[in-house]
C-alpha cells in the first residue's frame, strides 16, 4: 500500500515526499529521531497505538530502497504524528469533544481504496 500511494503522489504531485530528507541536516535531521523515540515510549505505555509513526517508517523504508541511500524522516514528518497525538491529548484533558485542527471549509473526504474490516 505504501508503494502504491508513493507512486500516486509522484504521478500527481512531485517525486519528493514531504517530511523526508533535509537540505542541511545530513545524514539525518537530529530532531526527528528524538520525537519518534518519544512516540515509541508513549506506545510502550499504551498511551497511543503508534500507527502514524509506523506509516512514516514504512514510507521511509520505501524511499530508502528507491534512492539506494537513506532518506530519513525530517522534523516536519515527525511532528505530523506528534502534533496529532498532542492535539488529541489536549482535547481529552479538557473533557470536550475532539475537534479536528482543520477548519470545516478545508476538510477532506477519503476517496481511496475500501478499508477492509479486521
Amino acid at each position: 500500500a505504501t508503494t502504491s500511494m508513493l507512486d500516486k503522489w509522484a504521478r500527481e504531485r512531485t517525486r519528493y515526499a514531504p517530511g523526508f530528507g533535509h537540505r542541511f541536516h545530513k545524514p539525518e535531521d537530529p530532531r526527528a529521531p528524538r520525537l519518534l523515540a518519544l512516540v515509541d515510549e508513549a506506545v510502550a505505555r499504551g498511551a497511543c497505538g503508534g500507527e502514524f509513526a509506523a506509516i512514516g517508517r514504512s514510507v521511509q523504508a520505501v524511499l530508502n530502497e528507491r534512492a539506494g541511500k537513506p532518506v530519513p524522516m525530517n522534523i516536519d514528518g515527525a511532528t505530523r504524528s506528534v502534533g496529532v497525538l498532542a492535539h488529541a491529548w489536549e482535547q481529552m484533558q479538557q473533557g470536550g469533544r475532539i475537534k479536528g485542527p482543520t477548519p470545516p471549509g478545508y476538510r477532506w473526504t477519503y476517496d481511496g481504496p475500501p478499508v477492509s474490516e479486521k
